[in-house]
């Protein structure tokens, strides 16, 4: 059976893409050699540690859709690694010898603790946006929004007074954190440049980032707030306790960002509340990223069996779960900006597999032909919003840091 048409999109013209079907895992040569970007050139960066070539299927057919619906409008995409043989090194696009551009940890290899891997990815994005500016997104994305819309219209646009765009999570004004995951902006932006050198004092004499919370130069940015403590069985058996520390802990980087958007800096004119206000184009993390957690209730094994019921023809009636997962696809693809998975900290935090974990498990359960997972990735290539998602209204808050940046990276704080 064909996919319906979902109301409030439209087809994509198959002259603006590069005709692929939804199952495909075929890596395009342009995937393996991109050109060199500059600062002017349209740029999606995305990491997998061991390289483009190892990454499971159903994250690959992610990068694939980004290619396939972007690249005939001029962008390339670089999944780059920390593989010494590869031609898509990060150290390649940015100088991993340089200590203003990563810390000794990822210099000298010595990153350790549970999310190394995924500390790693955090501390390459920023500098590869820093120096060519664009877009950085994690490889779990299935994006919906108009990325090249939002980027010409907006983030590349002299006339326009937004110049940094991504996701917040948290209740405006104090709570809110703009997060990682989706970092849109030109080369040498000032809330990324501010959030980095916060980022590389944090990990000044460490190799993990645990008790980072704590540091001074973040002190001052509420933790981020887990619902309720939860115990949760580790890697090896044991038991860990998730709570806001953790958490926070987990993902500094973010935290970072939060004191830079915070911050008024005396020495060189810096205003954090008044740049997140006016500069950035921000969604709401829960509403443009996480609908189908929230439709599914939090549960992936949920989301994943929903997703993975055959579409019933127009002669049948819907039950209640295929009516859900109908509303999975239809307002992910229609007013979502995009669909973000989560995996390991995520299964943690929620007790279960992820729908990207399910996903993992089951290959090709993603992509099945007649299921509403085939819809959604059918929708993927084939269809956009008529009107793109409107950003958060950021109201006047105020700062909660008022000091010179440059004292504080100054200074040894152990």
């Amino acid at each position: 059976m064909g996919y319906p048409v979902i109301p409030n999109t439209v087809r994509i013209s198959k002259t603006d893409t590069v005709g692929r079907p939804e199952s495909s895992t075929a890596i395009p040569d342009i995937l393996l050699s991109p050109p060199r970007p500059t600062p002017r050139s349209k740029n999606i960066f995305a990491f997998w540690n061991t390289g483009l070539l190892t990454m499971p299927p159903y994250l690959l057919r992610n990068i694939l859709a980004w290619h396939h619906r972007l690249s005939a409008l001029g962008w390339n995409i670089y999944v780059l690694d920390t593989q010494d043989s590869s031609t898509l090194n990060v150290a390649s696009y940015v100088d991993t010898s340089d200590s203003t551009v990563v810390p000794d940890a990822f210099r000298h290899h010595q990153l350790n603790g549970e999310y190394a891997a995924q500390h790693t990815s955090d501390l390459v994005r920023y500098p590869l946006l820093l120096k060519y500016g664009g877009v950085y997104l994690d490889v779990g994305i299935l994006q919906f929004g108009d990325l090249d819309w939002l980027w010409t219209q907006h983030i590349a646009n002299p006339e326009s007074p937004y110049d940094f765009a991504g996701f917040a999570m948290g209740e405006p004004p104090h709570d809110i954190s703009i997060v990682n995951f989706a970092l849109v902006c030109g080369a040498g932006n000032p809330l990324m440049l501010r959030a980095h050198k916060i980022l590389l004092k944090l990990w000044e004499g460490k190799t993990n980032t645990n008790g980072m919370h704590s540091h001074p130069l973040v002190s001052h940015v509420p933790l981020m707030h887990v619902p309720s403590e939860v115990m949760v069985s580790d890697d090896v058996g044991g038991k860990m306790l998730i709570n806001d520390e953790v958490m926070t802990d987990y993902a500094i980087q973010i935290q970072c960002m939060g004191s830079a958007q915070r911050w008024v800096d005396p020495d060189d004119g810096w205003d954090g509340p008044r740049y997140v206000r006016e500069r950035c184009w921000l969604y709401s993390m829960l509403d443009n990223s996480m609908l189908f957690e929230q439709i599914a209730g939090w549960s992936g094994k949920r989301a994943f069996d929903l997703l993975s019921l055959r579409l019933v023809s127009a002669t049948k009636q819907e039950t209640d779960d295929h009516k859900m997962a109908r509303q999975i696809v239809e307002m992910t693809v229609a007013r979502s900006w995009c669909l973000k998975l989560g995996h390991g900290f995520s299964a943690k935090l929620f007790g279960g597999d992820t729908l990207g974990m399910c996903w993992r498990k089951h290959e090709g359960s993603d992509c099945k032909q007649d299921t509403y997972a085939g819809w959604l990735r059918w929708a993927e290539s084939n269809l956009a919003q008529e009107e793109p998602p409107l950003p958060l209204k950021m109201p006047v808050y105020e700062a909660t840091k008022a000091a010179k940046l440059y004292d504080y990276l100054t200074v040894n704080v152990l």
